[in-house]
């Protein structure tokens, strides 16, 4: 009834990825209340205090400008990651006992559904996660899982064994299940049954919706993935804080040494010799080395994006430098279905550079 497709919109929402636009002043503001940026600004006033004022200021004049293109960097990837969602079209859902055409974002879970492939861009994409009940289907779920190997689903089992077992989206129901984002290669209506679609497409069952379903958990994980490795790599952590603590120890050092020589010669108020020990203890983090690395991560990034990569976890980009191989687990991971061998080149010519190619028929 239309009273509970209401009440399922109001509580699962539209079947669209809505992702908030922030503002450039509340993404400023959030990046210069970061630690690190107010550990840079503390060593700026430490350096205003010392007199070093050209030093000082351009130090603030840098934080500041960095802080400004990191903040356009990321409102450039939100605007990216909004237009990740399907695009609206028109479907068939069987409401109030009849079949109607409504928007493929108005759907809600437990709608009755007719999948099938429509003219226009973005025609032969999956909407939503829905359970396939009549008819059978072939799709590509290279979106989700990275296999261009085509997945053939089969409807699901009627027989009252089947109708009792609990589904499994990603178990042993996985097979009878069209995940949303997937793209439809190929269907085949049911030709018996009650209920039969008007447009020809499979009966199917909505599951879930928005970011809810695969594809939105997947948005998700890149919109909300983690700014920061510390706490996903305690390894790396340990080994931070060990460098840190080593370094300490030197500059606490290095900082009652110069306490204890000012104070013996009497050239130096006990005011500038406060602050030089401040400094001293401070230049075991460089201030500017959170934004050399920050930079130099982001150029990283840069440099993956023209090469059509994305990187969901920014942090594990320096880890990188650590790999001296890499294993896949399958070959459709890194090839598609629509490579054309062009040649074959023996090991002698790889090894001396004298072999000869041979053309493939």
């Amino acid at each position: 009834t239309r009273g509970e497709v209401d009440y399922r919109l109001e509580l699962h929402g539209r079947n669209k990825f809505e992702i908030p636009m922030p503002t450039f002043a509340d993404l400023y503001k959030q990046q210069l209340l970061q630690p690190l940026s107010v550990f840079q600004v503390f060593c700026v006033a430490l350096w205003l205090l010392d007199e070093a004022w050209k030093y000082a200021l351009f130090g603030l004049f840098s934080v500041l400008g960095f802080e400004a293109t990191s903040v356009m960097t990321r409102l450039k990837n939100i605007q990216m990651i909004r237009g990740m969602g399907n695009t609206a079209r028109r479907l068939h859902a069987h409401r109030e006992g009849r079949w109607m055409a409504i928007s493929s974002e108005e759907v809600v879970p437990g709608d009755l559904i007719s999948v099938a492939r429509a003219e226009g861009s973005g025609g032969d994409v999956v909407p939503c996660d829905c359970l396939l009940l009549g008819g059978s289907a072939v799709v590509n779920e290279a979106t989700l899982t990275g296999e261009s190997v085509p997945q053939m689903k089969e409807q699901v089992g009627h027989d009252p064994e089947a109708l009792a077992e609990a589904l499994d989206i990603k178990g042993s129901h996985k097979v009878n299940v069209l995940f949303g984002g997937t793209s439809l290669i190929q269907l085949s209506p049911s030709a018996g049954g009650r209920l039969r679609t008007p447009d020809g497409g499979c009966l199917c069952r909505v599951l879930r919706t928005g970011f809810s379903s695969s594809q939105g958990e997947l948005v998700k994980m890149i919109e909300f993935s983690a700014s920061s490795g510390s706490a996903s790599d305690p390894e790396n952590l340990r080994q931070s804080l060990m460098m840190i603590l080593l370094l300490l120890c030197f500059a606490v050092v290095a900082s009652a040494y110069v306490l204890k020589e000012g104070l013996e010669s009497g050239n130096r108020t006990r005011y500038e010799l406060l602050i030089h020990c401040i400094l001293i203890v401070t230049s075991v983090v460089p201030s500017d080395l959170p934004m050399q690395l920050a930079l130099a991560v982001n150029a990283s990034l840069m440099y993956l994006m023209k090469l059509q990569v994305f990187c969901t976890e920014p942090f594990r980009v320096p880890m990188a430098g650590k790999l001296d191989m890499c294993l896949f687990d399958k070959t459709g991971t890194l090839t598609t279905d629509q490579l054309q061998a062009v040649g074959l080149v023996s090991a002698e010519g790889a090894g001396g550079g004298t072999g000869s190619s041979s053309k493939a028929p």
